[in-house]
Formats: structure tokens, C-alpha cells, sequence
């Protein structure tokens, strides 16, 4: 009985002896001094996820980039745009308008009267002369009439080369009105232009003139009844 437990306990300890070794030779040798530890390895170097593989990604490796995404889709062609026709119809409706050209306006029946042949007042200049109760010798009447109910207060005619100066002063048993209307008819002998106008109360103004050539009269009533005559004309000598 003794040698049988004997036995058993001597088989028991090579068991144990043989476990022991096993655990040694796969445990591998121990790393000198010389040699680095495997934990201590680059795992960047060793590690299965920086490899690339012609396979399928792996739970551990890198999604590619939304720009890589966008890269590797296939490119969408852009819709090409759709012929429209214009707004504008190239053939007007019936109802629409149309601008028309206007017609070359008519003649018109009205015209400005004919200008009126103006004859030179004076053709040849008089001597420069005054003169009192009287007319000067020469003194143009064609140019300045009187009227003949009038007596002469003064008179004169001066020459400057081509241009006459004439006045005469005088009084006139003609009403004011009587006055104004033999010189008003003198200027449309004349074919004149004539202007009225009253530049002092009392006081009447008639002017005729036509280019170079004009006359002023100035007609008013005196305290004694009389009409006071002053008149004065320029000319200019039409040799």
C-alpha cells in the first residue's frame, strides 16, 4: 500500500516537472539587455491598419474624406437649357399698332405779305444851317413835313457825311389829334413802322422808322390853344 502512494506522489511530480517546461519553451527566450521588448515595438510599424490590402476596409481603418467622396462620384452633366422663343412675335397681330411714318406737312395757304418797296428819303444832304422864325434854305419837307397851319418858332439841318440831322419847332392852329394824323399819314406814305406812346402827361409821342432812317414828333397843347410841334428826324444819304 505504502510503494502504491509512493508511486502516485513521484508521478504527480514529474506531471508538475513536465507542466513547468512546457511553460518555459513556449514562453519563448527572455530579451537581453540588447534587444527591445516586443511591447516596446513601433505599433504604428507592426500594426495591420497602416498596411494597405487590395481588400475591403476594416473596421479599423480610415473613412476617406468628404472631398475624396465627392471626387470619386461620377461627375452629373449639367442640363443643357431648352430653346425658348423671344417675347417679341415677328408677325404684329391685327390689333397691334404700327408706327407709320408722317406725311410731308401741306403748303400752307397763309404767306407773309409782300415787304413794300421803301424809297431813300434823302438822295443828296443840304447844307448844315439854322435858322429863327423860319425854315432853313434846303430844308428837307420830304423828310419832315409841316403842316401848313403852322408857324415856324425855329429850324436846322446839320450835316455829318452821310448821316442829316433835321428839327423843326413849331405852332399849329390843328387840334392835337389833327396834328398826330398828318404825321401818322406821312409815315404810311412812307411805308414806316409807327409807335405811339404818351412819355409825359399831356404829351403825345408818334415815331416812324425804317433802317437807318426814323422820326419823333412830340405834339401837346399849350395854355393858349395852340399845338406845340417838335420834330426831329435822322437820315441817312442814299447818293
Amino acid at each position: 500500500m505504502k510503494s502504491k502512494v509512493l508511486a502516485t506522489i513521484i508521478l504527480g511530480a514529474a506531471a508538475i516537472l513536465l507542466v513547468a517546461a512546457l511553460a518555459l519553451d513556449f514562453g519563448g527566450p527572455k530579451p537581453t539587455a540588447g534587444q527591445q521588448s516586443p511591447a516596446t515595438t513601433d505599433p504604428v510599424a507592426t500594426s495591420p491598419a497602416a498596411q494597405p490590402t487590395d481588400g475591403p476596409a476594416t473596421a479599423g481603418t480610415a473613412e476617406p474624406s468628404g472631398e475624396s467622396k465627392k471626387e470619386s462620384a461620377p461627375e452629373q452633366s449639367a442640363p443643357k437649357p431648352e430653346a425658348t422663343r423671344p417675347s417679341w412675335d415677328p408677325q404684329p397681330s391685327a390689333t397691334e399698332s404700327r408706327l407709320e411714318v408722317p406725311q410731308a406737312a401741306k403748303p400752307s395757304k397763309f404767306a407773309l405779305p409782300d415787304t413794300p418797296k421803301r424809297e431813300p428819303v434823302l438822295e443828296t444832304a443840304p447844307k448844315s444851317s439854322v435858322a429863327e422864325g423860319k425854315l432853313v434854305k434846303g430844308f428837307p419837307k420830304a423828310a419832315v413835313p409841316v403842316p401848313e397851319s403852322t408857324s415856324i418858332v425855329q429850324s436846322s439841318v446839320q450835316n455829318q457825311a452821310k448821316k442829316v440831322l433835321v428839327g423843326v419847332e413849331g405852332r399849329s392852329s390843328d387840334s392835337v389829334d389833327e396834328v398826330l394824323d398828318f404825321y401818322a399819314k406821312h409815315f404810311e406814305e412812307l411805308n414806316w413802322l409807327t409807335t405811339q406812346s404818351a412819355p409825359v402827361e399831356g404829351t403825345t409821342q408818334l415815331s416812324g422808322s425804317y433802317g437807318a432812317d426814323s422820326t419823333t414828333v412830340t405834339v401837346r397843347q399849350l395854355p393858349t390853344g395852340a399845338t406845340s410841334i417838335v420834330a426831329a428826324g435822322i437820315f441817312e444819304v442814299q447818293e
